[in-house]
């Protein structure tokens, strides 16, 4: 099992491959605040390489929390997100 700290970063609305954080890491969870609106979060895997995760909001403004699995999802080049207007994300990650 692997142990590690869990630390977290919050992104605002309307950010475009906005940094969680650039080093090597795994995405253990996060807390989405989805404006009435929906719409789609996207995470890649270095700020220019592929999308790891991708979530599409129903159109109700909610907070929704998402847990990953396991050890989480392992992002090599680092975690960055793209948030759409009036979505913001708390990403937890080790």
């Amino acid at each position: 099992m692997l142990q590690y700290d869990v630390l977290s970063t919050a992104i605002a609305a309307s950010q475009t491959d906005a940094a969680v954080f650039a080093g090597p890491a795994r995405i253990k969870g996060m807390v989405v605040g989805v404006p009435a609106g929906g719409g789609t979060l996207t995470i890649k895997n270095g700020s220019a390489g592929t999308t790891v995760f991708s979530f599409v909001a129903p159109a109700a403004a909610q907070s929704l929390n998402i847990s990953v699995p396991g050890d989480g999802i392992r992002c090599t080049n680092g975690i960055y997100v793209t948030t759409p207007a009036g979505m913001t994300a708390t990403v937890f990650y080790g």
